[in-house]
């Protein structure tokens, strides 16, 4: 007599297989162990199939889901030989603290796949030769403390400092790390020596404020600005705008996705605002 003929509500170890997302070898794995049994077995020598019930459905999940979160075999055993809430409940606690903690760190993985899309597109997508000014939307950065360039510190030793000196938040390196300067004199002065380092970790509690703002680029090994801050300087005398506050640079391309120093690609912004005199001359221009 075939078993399954027995109690239509009985599924095969297959149709089984399919509702829970487990596969059948797995299944058999489990049964040969003891962690999950079939509701019964073929009981002669010619069906020796298993057989489990629709109410084992959701038991059969929820150890697939302790198996997704790490709970050993062996635990799950023991669990079906002598279960309580209690119990669960403690298997349960610890490994979400595991998975908690893995879910923060894909977050944080994510922002800064995220943070590097950006500017690699920005990258790809720029004409290096053009000057733009437009608005900027406020960032949040972690900006670090003023730099010291006296004695013999010089810009990778200073540039060491803000990695490992403590942060709130902690600093993230993955993230990329630019230069600051409080003004465009400063700038101008000493383009390759930031008065401070900051991070795009968007946790950071400082910002980058929003306004108007003159983008450059130019391409080049760490340091090197090239001609673009006299450009910048020239571009603003002629298009009535004065340098009103911050100056920030940071690589799109770098070490991380270009083989040839020479040709890592620098933005620098320049916080601005237009005067009068500019404000009156696109006035007569369209007059």
């Amino acid at each position: 007599m075939n078993d399954r003929n027995l109690d239509e509500d009985f599924l095969t170890i297959k149709e089984f297989s399919k509702y829970v997302g487990i596969s059948a070898s797995a299944l058999r794995h489990y049964d040969r162990i003891g962690a999950f049994v079939p509701a019964k077995h073929g009981v002669d020598q010619e069906n020796k199939y298993r057989y489990y019930s629709p109410v084992q459905i959701t038991t059969a999940k929820m150890i697939r889901v302790m198996r997704e979160i790490g709970v050993p075999l062996g635990t799950i055993k023991k669990l079906r030989e002598n279960r309580t809430p209690e119990k669960l409940l403690r298997i349960l606690r610890t490994h979400w603290n595991d998975i908690a903690d893995e879910m923060r760190l894909l977050q944080e993985i994510s922002s800064v796949i995220s943070v590097f899309t950006d500017l690699l597109k920005e990258a790809i997508s720029v004409i290096e030769s053009d000057l733009t000014m437009a608005e900027i939307p406020e960032r949040q950065i972690l900006l670090g403390e003023k730099t010291d360039y006296t004695g013999e510190t010089g810009f990778m030793r200073e540039f060491l400092n803000f990695c490992n000196a403590p942060h709130i938040p902690k600093l993230n390196t993955s993230f990329p790390i630019g230069g600051y300067w409080d003004n465009m004199s400063g700038f101008l002065k000493e383009s390759s020596r930031p008065e401070r380092f900051f991070s795009l970790d968007p946790k950071g509690h400082e910002k980058k404020e929003a306004g108007l703002y003159l983008t450059g680029y130019t391409r080049g090994y760490y340091g090197q600005t090239n001609d673009l801050p006299k450009r910048m300087v020239e571009y603003a005398d002629e298009n009535g705008l004065l340098f009103s506050g911050p100056v920030y640079n940071i690589y799109l391309a770098d070490e991380i996705s270009v083989n040839n120093p020479e040709q890592y690609l620098l933005q620098v912004s320049a916080a601005v605002i237009e005067t009068r005199q500019k404000s009156n001359r696109r006035r007569n221009h369209r007059c």
